[in-house]
């Protein structure tokens, strides 16, 4: 390989590299192996497989640009005649790889590697070599021209290196699995929200006393009224304990593992909010985007002659989940019941979390989605991909003395 194939002429990294050999095109690859086993993207499913898709198409030269949606039928199994303006899969998915991409590089260390871009605006990759090759990609580049008498020798030598590469690709896969099989319910459910690295979004219900908008129409922050007095000021910065207790677990669990996050009303948040990155929704009935983003699920919150419950799409007949009238006497009322959700939106391309319930529903909800014993038991109900599927866990807790008990797992679905 030639020196001026790595760098230009004054001294600075040349345009995008066209590998030319089998060798160059497989020190591509195993820099791709590197980036796809770095935390950035080792606990994603999305992120590695287009852009491991689109650099071994951009090494195979077919010449062809890539498109949005034949990524989206080939990568991501979606159907041929799906909106992407709906669905923008692919474009989120394309902003997270160039984030993390550029996250990787600026790691003191890696200056020596091939370097792998996402740019904007394309999904074709384009490599750029260090200013100085990694040895071995120099040894394997020298075997093709070297005389034969010297290439036996050679490529014995490149045998070593790249066993020697596999043993320690083993060893790292090994103690990657080890990992992994320590983590627990609840770092499964989590893993996929927190791995985005964006700011995580706390959507709380507006006051009781603040008319709540219309779920089948947009969100206006402008039905919010302007407060006047010092009464009007005080009734809007409330908020009801249920959801302050919830609010309170969910910061404290965030801090602890180390997320940004942000705290916004339902009236003043926006829909283009909730593109920004992973959303938590807490609250049923009282929070509008709640009722809006999972009104297509399988379970959901529903009323009925002026009675609330879980609707459950598969049995739509069940009443069992729910809390009698309105003016039922509390001491009927010896269950109340919440719904925890994880969704990937297909609106927004971001995670969305919904903690709701029945009364003290959403307390419990909470509680179990901190708790890594409740959410064990949701994982023994439905064992499987957690990380790369939608999951609803259905709750109910005790009512006792105006407090809820401990929650309890009833049902859970994935898909």
């Amino acid at each position: 390989m030639s020196r001026s194939k790595l760098i230009d002429g004054a001294g600075t990294q040349a345009a995008p590299w066209v590998p030319e050999s089998d060798a160059e095109r497989e020190a591509i690859r195993e820099q791709l192996g590197r980036i796809l086993a770095s935390a950035l993207f080792r606990n994603s499913k999305r992120f590695p497989n287009l852009l491991s898709y689109t650099v071994e198409c951009a090494l195979k030269g077919n010449g062809e640009p890539l498109k949005e949606r034949a990524l989206g039928i080939e990568v991501f199994g979606r159907q041929p005649d799906y909106d992407t303006t709906q669905d923008p899969v692919v474009r989120m998915t394309a902003v997270e790889i160039r984030k993390r991409l550029a996250q990787y590089y600026q790691t003191p260390g890696r200056e020596t590697e091939i370097r792998i871009d996402f740019p904007p605006g394309s999904y074709v990759p384009e490599f750029h070599p260090p200013a100085q090759m990694p040895i071995q990609v120099q040894e394997a580049a020298a075997v093709e021209t070297a005389p034969p008498a010297t290439r036996k020798a050679a490529l014995v030598y490149v045998g070593l290196i790249l066993a020697l590469l596999c043993a320690a690709a083993i060893v790292v896969a090994l103690v990657w699995w080890s990992g992994y099989g320590r983590e627990n319910a609840l770092d499964r459910f989590w893993n996929p929200v927190l791995s985005s690295r964006s700011t995580v979004l706390l959507c709380v219900p507006n006051p009781p006393t603040i008319p709540q908008p219309d779920p089948n129409a947009p969100i206006d922050i402008a039905r919010v009224p302007v407060p006047t007095t010092v009464g009007e000021l005080l009734d809007q910065d409330a908020i009801r304990f249920s959801d302050a207790l919830v609010l309170s677990k969910l910061t404290a669990f965030l801090q602890s593992r180390g997320a940004q996050y942000r705290i916004r009303r339902t009236g003043a948040t926006a829909f283009e909010d909730l593109r920004d990155g992973p959303v938590v929704l807490i609250g049923g009935f009282n929070n509008a985007w709640t009722l809006r983003l999972g009104d297509q699920l399988r379970f959901t919150f529903a009323r009925e002659e002026n009675r609330s419950y879980i609707r459950d799409r598969q049995n739509p007949s069940n009443r069992e989940w729910g809390n009698g009238r309105e003016s039922t006497p509390l001491a009927n009322v010896p269950e109340n019941y919440g719904i925890i959700s994880r969704v990937l939106d297909p609106a927004t391309g971001r995670f969305v979390v919904t903690v709701a319930g029945l009364l003290y529903g959403t307390r419990a909800a909470g509680e179990c989605l901190t708790d890594p014993a409740c959410m064990a038991d949701a994982g023994k109900l439905a064992p499987g991909d957690w990380k790369h599927k939608n999951i609803q866990i259905v709750i109910s807790t005790k009512l006792i003395a105006h407090d809820s008990g401990p929650p309890r797992v009833l049902a859970t679905y994935l898909w």
